[in-house]
């Protein structure tokens, strides 16, 4: 989990980007060297696995009521949230857009460098320190780290009848033999049609249609940018 429960109450919408980002998790875009370029080509690349984050939608009553409960009332209500969120995706099968972002960078990669995927997926990766996560692959010259860093459903301020989606996302290409990032970059997201926002339900109606349209919009914009530091 990335974001940290007492940081589940979305107020502003203006707060939402910085209440999805830890403090360890840059924001930089840093495009690869031509050295790097050179050292990269074929080259193994592992990708990194990553628990999927919680993805939550508080609704207006809950968020004034957890409002008024403070850092434990807002936890109680985020990790509530955060619960039916997981039931929502669990009923419409949708999946950590970081996985479709990594394997259009990895595809990218192949094309661009002719590297080669590792063949084991390696352990877990809980941690932000690059170290650690290259030490989880240990058969590969490269790791390619790509994680959701945050997405909620948020309702516009003082419109708490209509939500919009708030993504973020990070990659970042990590030398194994160094622990050095050779490329990084990040990407945010928030939906802008007001006039046709839906409400809580609607987030979810249509075999989630709306949700889906959303994050598929975000993650094209996350490998877009991340492909221009490749």
């Amino acid at each position: 989990m990335l974001i940290p429960s007492f940081c589940r109450l979305p107020l502003l919408t203006g707060c939402a980007i910085a209440l999805l980002l830890p403090s360890c998790v840059s924001t930089k875009n840093i495009a690869i060297s031509k050295q790097d370029r050179a050292l990269l080509t074929g080259q193994t690349v592992a990708v990194s696995k990553r628990k999927m984050p919680g993805w939550w939608v508080m609704k207006p009553e809950a968020a004034m009521a957890a409002g008024l409960g403070g850092v434990i009332g807002g936890g109680i209500a985020g990790g509530i949230a955060e619960r039916q969120g997981k039931e929502q995706l669990d009923r419409h099968n949708i999946k950590d857009p970081a996985v479709r972002i990594s394997d259009n960078l990895m595809e990218y990669l192949k094309a661009s460098y002719n590297i080669k995927a590792a063949s084991s997926p390696g352990a877990m990766s809980k941690d932000i320190d690059p170290k650690k996560v290259v030490a989880a692959h240990p058969g590969a010259a490269y790791v390619l780290d790509t994680f959701t860093s945050g997405w909620v459903g948020i309702y516009y301020p003082l419109t708490f009848t209509k939500y919009r989606v708030v993504y973020t996302a990070k990659m970042r290409l990590i030398e194994t033999s160094s622990g050095r990032i050779v490329a990084e970059g990040f990407h945010s997201y928030q939906s802008d049609d007001k006039a046709n926002a839906p409400n809580y339900d609607g987030i979810y109606s249509n075999g989630a249609s709306f949700l889906k349209r959303e994050l598929k919009t975000a993650s094209d914009g996350a490998i877009a940018i991340f492909k221009k530091q490749l």
